[in-house]
Protein backbone atom coordinates (compact mmCIF):
# COMPACT_ATOMS: atom_id res chain seq x y z
CA UNK A 1 0.00 0.00 0.00
CA UNK A 2 1.31 3.50 -0.91
CA UNK A 3 2.68 5.39 2.03
CA UNK A 4 0.96 8.53 2.93
CA UNK A 5 2.43 11.76 3.97
CA UNK A 6 5.94 12.97 3.89
CA UNK A 7 9.36 10.89 3.46
CA UNK A 8 11.30 13.49 6.19
CA UNK A 9 12.78 11.95 9.10
CA UNK A 10 14.05 13.29 12.25
CA UNK A 11 17.65 11.32 13.30
CA UNK A 12 19.01 13.83 16.30
CA UNK A 13 17.75 15.94 19.19
CA UNK A 14 18.85 18.00 21.43
CA UNK A 15 17.80 20.47 24.03
CA UNK A 16 20.17 23.53 26.03
CA UNK A 17 19.53 23.98 29.17
CA UNK A 18 15.83 25.94 30.15
CA UNK A 19 16.36 28.24 33.07
CA UNK A 20 14.60 31.50 33.98
CA UNK A 21 18.11 33.18 33.55
CA UNK A 22 21.10 32.26 31.52
CA UNK A 23 23.36 35.38 31.86
CA UNK A 24 26.70 32.89 31.17
CA UNK A 25 26.22 32.39 26.87
CA UNK A 26 25.00 34.39 24.10
CA UNK A 27 22.34 33.64 22.07
CA UNK A 28 24.47 32.07 19.50
CA UNK A 29 26.37 29.85 21.76
CA UNK A 30 22.49 28.58 23.60
CA UNK A 31 21.18 27.80 20.32
CA UNK A 32 24.76 25.54 19.65
CA UNK A 33 24.24 23.84 23.26
CA UNK A 34 20.96 22.72 21.65
CA UNK A 35 22.31 21.90 17.94
CA UNK A 36 25.67 20.34 19.06
CA UNK A 37 23.71 17.04 20.86
CA UNK A 38 21.53 16.70 17.68
CA UNK A 39 24.32 16.58 15.27
CA UNK A 40 25.92 13.58 17.75
CA UNK A 41 22.76 11.97 17.92
CA UNK A 42 22.28 12.05 13.60
CA UNK A 43 26.35 11.17 13.52
CA UNK A 44 26.92 14.09 11.01
CA UNK A 45 29.22 17.28 11.32
CA UNK A 46 28.22 20.80 11.04
CA UNK A 47 29.91 20.63 7.82
CA UNK A 48 27.59 18.13 6.30
CA UNK A 49 24.72 20.25 6.99
CA UNK A 50 23.11 21.83 3.42
CA UNK A 51 20.69 24.31 5.50
CA UNK A 52 18.58 24.81 8.41
CA UNK A 53 15.47 26.67 8.93
CA UNK A 54 15.36 28.62 11.98
CA UNK A 55 12.38 29.83 14.54
CA UNK A 56 13.16 33.22 16.44
CA UNK A 57 11.50 36.47 17.15
CA UNK A 58 13.50 39.82 16.29
CA UNK A 59 11.95 41.69 19.22
CA UNK A 60 12.65 38.78 21.63
CA UNK A 61 16.29 38.84 20.39
CA UNK A 62 16.86 43.15 20.77
CA UNK A 63 17.81 42.27 16.42
CA UNK A 64 16.08 42.85 13.00
CA UNK A 65 16.76 39.44 11.28
CA UNK A 66 17.00 37.50 14.57
CA UNK A 67 17.86 34.02 12.74
CA UNK A 68 21.47 35.82 12.24
CA UNK A 69 22.25 35.50 15.78
CA UNK A 70 22.67 31.68 14.92
CA UNK A 71 22.73 30.67 11.04
CA UNK A 72 26.81 30.13 11.63
CA UNK A 73 25.85 27.21 14.11
CA UNK A 74 23.36 26.12 12.54
CA UNK A 75 24.21 25.33 9.03
CA UNK A 76 27.37 27.24 8.58
CA UNK A 77 28.87 30.20 6.86
CA UNK A 78 27.55 28.80 3.44
CA UNK A 79 24.55 26.95 4.32
CA UNK A 80 20.64 27.98 3.15
CA UNK A 81 19.42 29.51 5.78
CA UNK A 82 15.14 30.51 6.07
CA UNK A 83 13.80 31.83 9.10
CA UNK A 84 10.09 31.76 11.19
CA UNK A 85 9.11 34.12 13.15
CA UNK A 86 6.46 31.71 14.59
CA UNK A 87 6.96 28.04 16.64
CA UNK A 88 9.74 26.05 15.38
CA UNK A 89 6.84 23.28 14.56
CA UNK A 90 6.47 25.69 11.60
CA UNK A 91 9.97 25.62 11.36
CA UNK A 92 9.57 21.53 11.22
CA UNK A 93 7.31 22.00 8.54
CA UNK A 94 9.03 24.47 6.08
CA UNK A 95 12.33 22.03 6.68
CA UNK A 96 9.76 19.10 5.55
CA UNK A 97 8.74 21.02 2.72
CA UNK A 98 12.47 22.12 1.66
CA UNK A 99 13.43 18.28 1.78
CA UNK A 100 9.84 16.84 -0.15
CA UNK A 101 11.17 19.26 -2.94
CA UNK A 102 14.26 17.87 -3.72
CA UNK A 103 16.09 21.29 -2.51
CA UNK A 104 17.42 20.01 0.84
CA UNK A 105 18.69 16.84 1.71
CA UNK A 106 19.89 17.30 5.69
CA UNK A 107 18.92 20.08 7.17
CA UNK A 108 18.77 21.40 10.93
CA UNK A 109 15.72 23.23 12.34
CA UNK A 110 16.10 25.26 15.69
CA UNK A 111 14.37 27.63 17.89
CA UNK A 112 15.28 30.27 20.40
CA UNK A 113 14.45 32.16 22.69
CA UNK A 114 16.02 34.38 25.47
CA UNK A 115 13.15 35.98 27.53
CA UNK A 116 15.01 37.22 30.73
CA UNK A 117 16.78 40.40 28.29
CA UNK A 118 13.93 41.84 27.43
CA UNK A 119 10.56 43.80 28.57
CA UNK A 120 7.67 41.68 27.90
CA UNK A 121 5.18 44.26 28.07
CA UNK A 122 7.26 46.18 26.06
CA UNK A 123 8.19 43.92 22.85
CA UNK A 124 4.00 42.86 23.07
CA UNK A 125 3.10 46.33 22.55
CA UNK A 126 5.06 46.27 19.65
CA UNK A 127 2.50 44.04 17.97
CA UNK A 128 -0.64 46.45 18.37
CA UNK A 129 -1.62 49.22 15.67
CA UNK A 130 0.97 51.86 16.80
CA UNK A 131 -2.19 55.29 16.57
CA UNK A 132 -4.82 53.96 18.49
CA UNK A 133 -3.85 50.84 20.14
CA UNK A 134 -0.36 51.79 21.43
CA UNK A 135 -1.38 54.63 23.86
CA UNK A 136 -3.51 52.03 25.76
CA UNK A 137 -0.58 50.25 26.61
CA UNK A 138 -1.84 46.54 26.11
CA UNK A 139 -0.21 43.38 25.97
CA UNK A 140 -0.86 40.03 25.06
CA UNK A 141 -1.94 39.03 28.07
CA UNK A 142 -4.77 41.39 28.30
CA UNK A 143 -5.80 40.40 25.16
CA UNK A 144 -5.99 37.02 26.66
CA UNK A 145 -8.35 37.98 29.56
CA UNK A 146 -10.56 39.53 26.87
CA UNK A 147 -10.63 36.00 25.27
CA UNK A 148 -10.84 33.75 28.93
CA UNK A 149 -13.47 36.28 29.96
CA UNK A 150 -15.43 34.94 26.78
CA UNK A 151 -14.60 31.19 27.16
CA UNK A 152 -16.11 31.65 30.90
CA UNK A 153 -18.77 33.02 30.08
CA UNK A 154 -19.81 30.70 27.26
CA UNK A 155 -19.41 28.01 30.74
CA UNK A 156 -17.27 25.56 28.08
CA UNK A 157 -14.23 25.90 31.00
CA UNK A 158 -13.65 27.92 34.38
CA UNK A 159 -11.02 29.40 36.52
CA UNK A 160 -10.49 26.13 38.29
CA UNK A 161 -10.57 23.57 35.59
CA UNK A 162 -7.43 26.05 33.86
CA UNK A 163 -5.78 25.88 37.54
CA UNK A 164 -6.19 22.34 37.60
CA UNK A 165 -4.34 22.42 34.02
CA UNK A 166 -1.53 24.10 35.55
CA UNK A 167 -1.00 21.66 37.79
CA UNK A 168 -0.98 19.18 35.83
CA UNK A 169 1.57 20.54 33.79
CA UNK A 170 4.31 21.68 36.95
CA UNK A 171 3.49 18.11 38.54
CA UNK A 172 5.23 16.91 35.23
CA UNK A 173 8.13 19.95 35.21
CA UNK A 174 11.75 19.48 35.59
CA UNK A 175 12.16 23.47 36.07
CA UNK A 176 9.70 24.56 38.07
CA UNK A 177 7.66 23.96 41.44
CA UNK A 178 4.65 22.38 41.81
CA UNK A 179 1.61 23.82 42.77
CA UNK A 180 -1.93 23.37 44.02
CA UNK A 181 -5.05 24.44 42.72
CA UNK A 182 -5.45 27.31 45.06
CA UNK A 183 -1.41 28.37 44.64
CA UNK A 184 -3.10 29.22 40.80
CA UNK A 185 -5.82 30.96 42.09
CA UNK A 186 -4.34 33.26 44.42
CA UNK A 187 -1.47 34.21 42.74
CA UNK A 188 -1.44 37.45 41.78
CA UNK A 189 -4.21 39.25 39.45
CA UNK A 190 -2.69 40.24 36.16
CA UNK A 191 -5.56 41.01 34.20
CA UNK A 192 -9.00 39.99 35.16
CA UNK A 193 -9.72 36.78 35.16
CA UNK A 194 -6.44 35.74 34.59
CA UNK A 195 -3.59 35.22 37.38
CA UNK A 196 -0.12 35.22 37.16
CA UNK A 197 0.34 31.17 37.37
CA UNK A 198 -2.43 31.11 34.71
CA UNK A 199 0.58 31.60 32.33
CA UNK A 200 3.82 30.46 31.83
CA UNK A 201 6.69 31.81 33.00
CA UNK A 202 9.34 33.73 31.21
CA UNK A 203 11.73 31.37 30.23
CA UNK A 204 15.12 30.89 28.03
CA UNK A 205 14.72 28.17 26.12
CA UNK A 206 16.44 26.60 22.61
CA UNK A 207 15.99 22.87 20.86
CA UNK A 208 16.89 21.42 17.76
CA UNK A 209 16.72 18.72 15.38
CA UNK A 210 18.24 16.89 12.76
CA UNK A 211 16.46 16.13 9.68
CA UNK A 212 16.57 14.48 6.54
CA UNK A 213 15.53 12.45 3.36
CA UNK A 214 14.76 8.64 3.10
CA UNK A 215 18.11 8.32 1.31
CA UNK A 216 20.22 10.10 3.58
CA UNK A 217 18.35 7.81 6.57
CA UNK A 218 19.27 4.89 5.12
CA UNK A 219 22.95 6.18 4.50
CA UNK A 220 23.46 7.04 8.30
CA UNK A 221 21.60 4.15 9.80
CA UNK A 222 20.99 6.22 12.89
CA UNK A 223 17.41 5.65 14.89
CA UNK A 224 14.31 8.09 13.20
CA UNK A 225 11.16 8.96 13.39
CA UNK A 226 8.66 10.34 10.54
CA UNK A 227 7.33 13.25 10.32
CA UNK A 228 4.59 12.39 8.68
CA UNK A 229 2.18 15.89 7.91
CA UNK A 230 2.43 19.27 8.78
CA UNK A 231 0.35 21.98 8.84
CA UNK A 232 -0.24 25.46 9.69
CA UNK A 233 -3.30 27.68 9.90
CA UNK A 234 -3.74 31.87 10.91
CA UNK A 235 -7.39 33.14 12.03
CA UNK A 236 -7.75 36.96 12.21
CA UNK A 237 -6.01 39.81 13.88
CA UNK A 238 -7.37 39.22 17.38
CA UNK A 239 -9.73 42.97 17.14
CA UNK A 240 -10.74 41.51 13.66
CA UNK A 241 -12.50 38.52 15.12
CA UNK A 242 -15.86 38.28 16.06
CA UNK A 243 -15.35 35.58 18.03
CA UNK A 244 -11.76 35.01 20.19
CA UNK A 245 -13.16 31.90 21.77
CA UNK A 246 -13.42 30.40 17.97
CA UNK A 247 -10.39 28.42 17.12
CA UNK A 248 -11.34 27.08 13.87
CA UNK A 249 -8.05 27.67 12.38
CA UNK A 250 -6.95 24.87 15.14
CA UNK A 251 -9.06 22.37 14.12
CA UNK A 252 -8.54 23.04 10.14
CA UNK A 253 -4.49 23.00 10.63
CA UNK A 254 -5.45 19.60 12.07
CA UNK A 255 -7.97 18.57 9.43
CA UNK A 256 -5.26 19.26 6.99
CA UNK A 257 -2.86 17.44 8.57
CA UNK A 258 -4.62 14.31 9.21
CA UNK A 259 -5.72 14.28 5.20
CA UNK A 260 -2.09 14.73 4.41
CA UNK A 261 -1.17 11.26 6.88
CA UNK A 262 -4.03 9.53 5.65
CA UNK A 263 -4.82 9.08 9.55
CA UNK A 264 -8.04 9.41 12.17
CA UNK A 265 -7.62 10.97 14.89
CA UNK A 266 -8.39 7.78 17.21
CA UNK A 267 -5.17 6.77 15.18
CA UNK A 268 -2.62 8.89 17.59
CA UNK A 269 -1.40 8.15 21.22
CA UNK A 270 0.37 10.87 22.18
CA UNK A 271 -0.94 14.35 21.70
CA UNK A 272 1.43 17.58 22.73
CA UNK A 273 -0.61 21.15 23.04
CA UNK A 274 1.51 24.41 23.38
CA UNK A 275 -0.08 27.41 24.11
CA UNK A 276 0.70 29.97 26.74
CA UNK A 277 -1.96 30.53 29.23
CA UNK A 278 -3.89 27.44 30.83
CA UNK A 279 -7.39 28.15 29.49
CA UNK A 280 -6.06 28.21 26.16
CA UNK A 281 -5.37 24.27 26.28
CA UNK A 282 -9.16 23.67 27.24
CA UNK A 283 -10.25 26.00 24.49
CA UNK A 284 -7.26 24.35 21.70
CA UNK A 285 -7.89 20.83 23.01
CA UNK A 286 -11.67 21.26 22.67
CA UNK A 287 -11.28 22.51 19.00
CA UNK A 288 -9.05 19.53 18.12
CA UNK A 289 -12.15 17.39 19.09
CA UNK A 290 -10.17 15.48 22.58
CA UNK A 291 -13.29 16.41 24.60
CA UNK A 292 -14.92 18.85 26.98
CA UNK A 293 -15.03 20.23 30.30
CA UNK A 294 -14.27 17.46 33.02
CA UNK A 295 -13.48 14.89 30.67
CA UNK A 296 -10.99 17.01 28.88
CA UNK A 297 -9.34 18.40 32.55
CA UNK A 298 -9.22 14.86 33.39
CA UNK A 299 -7.04 14.15 30.26
CA UNK A 300 -4.68 16.57 30.79
CA UNK A 301 -4.34 15.46 34.75
CA UNK A 302 -3.76 11.80 33.73
CA UNK A 303 -1.30 12.71 30.96
CA UNK A 304 -3.03 11.52 28.40
CA UNK A 305 -2.68 15.31 26.73
CA UNK A 306 0.56 16.93 27.43
CA UNK A 307 2.80 14.45 29.03
CA UNK A 308 5.44 16.48 28.99
CA UNK A 309 3.64 19.13 31.02
CA UNK A 310 3.73 21.46 27.61
CA UNK A 311 4.67 25.13 27.73
CA UNK A 312 3.23 25.40 31.03
CA UNK A 313 5.93 23.41 32.29
CA UNK A 314 8.52 25.20 30.79
CA UNK A 315 9.84 26.62 27.93
CA UNK A 316 9.18 29.86 25.52
CA UNK A 317 7.62 31.30 22.91
CA UNK A 318 8.82 30.11 19.53
CA UNK A 319 10.72 26.93 21.32
CA UNK A 320 7.69 25.42 23.13
CA UNK A 321 6.18 22.89 19.91
CA UNK A 322 9.65 22.17 19.07
CA UNK A 323 10.18 21.28 22.76
CA UNK A 324 7.00 18.86 22.27
CA UNK A 325 8.18 17.35 19.31
CA UNK A 326 11.63 16.08 20.65
CA UNK A 327 9.60 15.01 23.99
CA UNK A 328 7.44 13.08 21.66
CA UNK A 329 10.04 11.90 19.07
CA UNK A 330 11.84 10.37 22.13
CA UNK A 331 8.63 8.66 22.72
CA UNK A 332 8.09 6.88 19.42
CA UNK A 333 12.02 6.06 19.53
CA UNK A 334 11.71 4.00 22.75
CA UNK A 335 8.85 2.17 21.08
CA UNK A 336 6.01 3.87 24.42
CA UNK A 337 3.94 4.96 21.35
CA UNK A 338 3.97 4.90 17.31
CA UNK A 339 1.64 8.09 16.58
CA UNK A 340 2.56 11.85 17.96
CA UNK A 341 0.19 14.58 17.20
CA UNK A 342 1.89 17.93 18.57
CA UNK A 343 0.53 21.43 18.01
CA UNK A 344 1.34 24.84 19.06
CA UNK A 345 0.18 28.16 18.71
CA UNK A 346 1.59 31.46 17.84
CA UNK A 347 0.09 35.34 17.84
CA UNK A 348 -1.74 37.44 20.23
CA UNK A 349 -4.83 35.41 21.80
CA UNK A 350 -3.51 32.14 19.81
CA UNK A 351 -3.95 33.41 16.10
CA UNK A 352 -2.05 30.76 14.39
CA UNK A 353 -2.13 27.07 14.73
CA UNK A 354 0.92 24.79 13.54
CA UNK A 355 0.37 20.89 13.38
CA UNK A 356 2.77 18.30 13.13
CA UNK A 357 2.13 14.41 13.13
CA UNK A 358 4.92 12.08 13.86
CA UNK A 359 5.46 8.00 13.47
CA UNK A 360 7.71 5.81 14.82
CA UNK A 361 10.00 4.00 12.57
CA UNK A 362 8.61 0.04 13.56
Amino acid sequence: MAQHGSDTWVIGLGEARTAAVLEDVSINEFAWEAIQPALREAGVELRQVTGAVTASQDFWDGRTISSMNVNEVACGSLGSEAKVAADGVQALGYAAARIADGDQHLNVVVAHAKESEGDAHTIELAAFDPYFERPLNPDDTLVAAFQAQALYRTGAASPEEAARVVVAARSRSEVLAAAAVEDVLSSPLTAEPLRELDRAPRMNAACALVVCDDAKRNELERPAVRVVATASRAGAYWRERADLTDMTPASAALHDALDQAGWALGDIELIEIAAPFAFQHLMIAAALGLGAGEQLVARFERGEVNASGGWLAGSAESVAGLHAVVFAARKLRAGEARRALVHATTGIAAQSHHVALLESAA
